[in-house]
């Protein structure tokens, strides 16, 4: 019998927003899910407790989605340590790639902030998302040969959807970024060596049919961990 791996997908924090106890939430995007369903993972929904990291919950899990959002946490700098440290696969986006991007950096350096909100929003941010527009593409980026990237997508040059006003300016040791925007904006980035299989991009494939080569590719990394 095959084993399905297991997909740790972290929430968006609303904890501590308002006066009002109530709304102490989190939050898990439906697509994650079904992207994780579709391509042969089990999603697990990881919680967290007052903002901290639940670690047994981590040790269940064959590898992490960082989804987008609109805040970096310390926590999840934190759960990306532990996936980093035990070589589990990790795929970040939107907020998540930024997620990654700025770990690169603190795993060698004191700690540094490498995001900057974006001078000229054009094709980036603001971008209309709604139910029957959120497979709108927004804009063309190029994506270098020598890349897991290009392996998944099998193209130097792809049309994505955008919706971020932020970016990272620069990755860290043993990381590289490997597709970019016409006007400079890092919209992919992923890890050099061969003991971890680590990618971010910028854009939101999980709902671009047409990107679904790149969860097939994470959960079948995923897999590999979760029969050994």
């Amino acid at each position: 019998m095959n084993i399905k791996p297991v997909i740790g997908i972290l929430p968006t924090s609303n904890y501590m927003l308002t006066d009002d106890t109530f709304q102490d939430t989190y939050r898990f995007g439906n697509n994650y899910i079904n992207k994780i369903i579709e391509n042969g993972g089990i999603p697990l929904l990881i919680p967290y407790s007052n903002d901290n990291v639940i670690k047994d919950v981590l040790d269940m899990c064959d590898g992490l989605i960082l989804p987008g959002g609109d805040r970096v946490l310390n926590s999840n700098l934190e759960v990306v340590k532990y996936f980093y440290d035990n070589k589990k696969p990790i795929f970040g986006i939107c907020l998540g790639m930024q997620t990654l991007g700025m770990f690169s950096i603190n795993l060698y350096e004191d700690d540094k902030r490498v995001l900057s909100l974006i001078e000229n929003g054009t094709d980036h941010w603001p971008i209309n998302v709604y139910r029957d527009t959120n497979e709108t593409l927004a804009h063309f980026v190029n994506v270098e040969k020598d890349s897991i990237m290009y392996e998944i997508f099998d193209n130097d040059r792809i049309e994505v959807n955008s919706l971020h006003k932020s970016c990272i300016t620069e990755v860290g040791k043993n990381f590289k970024v490997s597709i970019k925007s016409d006007d400079g904006i890092i919209e992919g980035i992923e890890y050099t060596g061969k003991d971890r299989f680590i990618i971010g991009v910028q854009f939101h494939p999980e709902i671009l049919p047409q990107f679904n080569k790149i969860f097939e590719r994470f959960i079948e990394e995923c897999a590999k961990i979760s029969t050994k």
